[in-house]
């Protein structure tokens, strides 16, 4: 971890004891006996139950505890909430980290406290403040919704800052990542959370009540994160039964997914997107199940009209998974992995950063892995079988500007293509 990281890591876990001591002490929670137990023991099995959206980030309802118990008993109820759930849940989820270090164990149980303590004081001061400038409103639903949103903010930067300074990520990426493809179920959460509290206000057991709609926002997301996981693999199954019909597509395929992640992450994309790009580069080839075994596995050279039939492969592929929401990132990385930074390319013949920048990346992992593995048909035009790993460096030195992102192809030889050369001395995977 850098010494950026350690700072940000001490400075936020620093500001949580702060707040802590300013906002949650003493403990004025007498009036919220039921309050306090059921909120904890909810917010504990939202954490523990936390869903993996990325390697790095997970989603959880526990948004809606804690604004609830804001709302309902002010930050000493919610800080108290935090602190009672946190820690315990953290501990169950780091647990296995103690084989490799205390530290690492201690850093993430530490930091999601203390990080959830800072958004819970944000709230509350934007909750105090909404209410200092609506003084006549009887039911101080803007500073619900206000605060809210400060509690979603303050988590969300939060969050993403630690992953920025461990992942060599930008920010920016990270932060809109966490929140895009998760807003319908973010509003719910709000919405769950003003409900609960009026609930509340009717009789403190109905809090119970509010629970059942809680679970089925978190059962949604489960299902989706369920639902892409499931899609990925059957699709990237129909791409492995290729290699039944073409032994050299289902290898390369594979081939072509650990190369694209590697410069996806060289490159610092988020998460999300380096997850599109994985998902892309695993079934960029699935339009190839249309196309004729004559053509697919030809030893020579294609002619013009066999060219035509198979680059036709994109479209196909693009129109095989376009209907598929969860692929809507996915589509433009199949349909336009082959268009050249020139524009001589297909489908469309786009060209420069028109081209997707997952396509982009797609293809400059295609050309190393289509030069270091053997093909057939080069011998015949006086090819080598398979190029070396030198030798096809030097090939996409010659293709950048023409064919490939010059800037993509700097960082795959700067950043990737070392690792790659030490790992095949090492007769490792690449």
């Amino acid at each position: 971890m850098s010494t950026t990281a350690r700072v940000y890591l001490g400075t936020v876990w620093l500001g949580s004891v702060a707040v802590f001591a300013v906002l949650a002490w003493p403990p004025y929670l007498a009036a919220y006996p039921l309050a306090l137990t059921l909120l904890t023991v909810a917010s504990f099995l939202t954490q523990v139950y936390e869903l993996e959206v990325s390697p790095r980030w997970f989603f959880s309802t526990h948004l809606t505890i804690a604004a609830t118990a804001l709302y309902v008993g002010g930050p000493p109820l919610a800080m108290w909430v935090v602190l009672l759930s946190t820690p315990p849940a953290e501990v169950i989820l780091r647990w296995d980290n103690l084989r490799t270090s205390l530290g690492r164990f201690l850093s993430p149980v530490l930091f999601n406290t203390a990080q959830l303590l800072l958004s819970v004081a944000a709230a509350a001061g934007v909750f105090h403040a909404v209410t200092l400038a609506f003084p006549g409103v009887s039911h101080p639903y803007y500073a619900m919704v206000a605060s809210f949103l400060a509690y979603l903010l303050a988590n969300t930067t939060l969050v993403a800052g630690v992953v920025a300074l461990t992942s060599s990520q930008r920010f920016g990426r990270v932060f809109w990542a966490g929140v895009k493809s998760y807003h319908l179920q973010l509003i719910t959460m709000g919405t769950l959370a003003i409900t609960t509290t009026r609930l509340y206000e009717v009789s403190p057991a109905y809090l119970v009540l509010a629970l059942v709609p809680l679970a089925l926002v978190h059962y949604s997301a489960h299902n989706y994160l369920r639902l892409r996981r499931d899609s990925h693999m059957a699709f990237k199954r129909i791409t492995d039964l290729l290699a039944e019909r073409d032994e050299y597509t289902g290898e390369h395929s594979d081939d072509v997914e650990r190369l694209a992640v590697r410069l996806a992450e060289a490159l610092r994309l988020n998460d999300e997107d380096v997850e599109s790009i994985r998902a892309g580069a695993a079934i960029h080839d699935i339009g190839k199940m249309a196309i004729p075994d004559a053509i697919l596995n030809k030893a020579g050279s294609l002619d013009e009209a066999e060219f035509e039939t198979m680059k036709q492969h994109t479209i196909i592929g693009a129109e095989i998974i376009e209907n598929i929401d969860i692929y809507r990132n996915v589509v433009p990385i199949v349909r336009h992995e082959h268009e050249h930074w020139d524009g001589s390319g297909y489908p469309d013949g786009i060209s420069g950063a028109a081209i997707p920048i997952g396509a982009r990346v797609v293809a400059v992992a295609d050309v190393y892995s289509a030069l270091t593995t053997e093909r057939g048909y080069r011998p015949a035009q006086g090819k080598p079988l398979a190029y070396s790993h030198d030798e096809a460096c030097t090939i996409l030195q010659h293709m950048a500007g023409r064919v490939l992102d010059p800037n993509l192809v700097t960082v795959f030889l700067r950043r990737v293509a070392p690792v790659l050369d030490r790992n095949r001395g090492n007769g490792d995977t690449p």
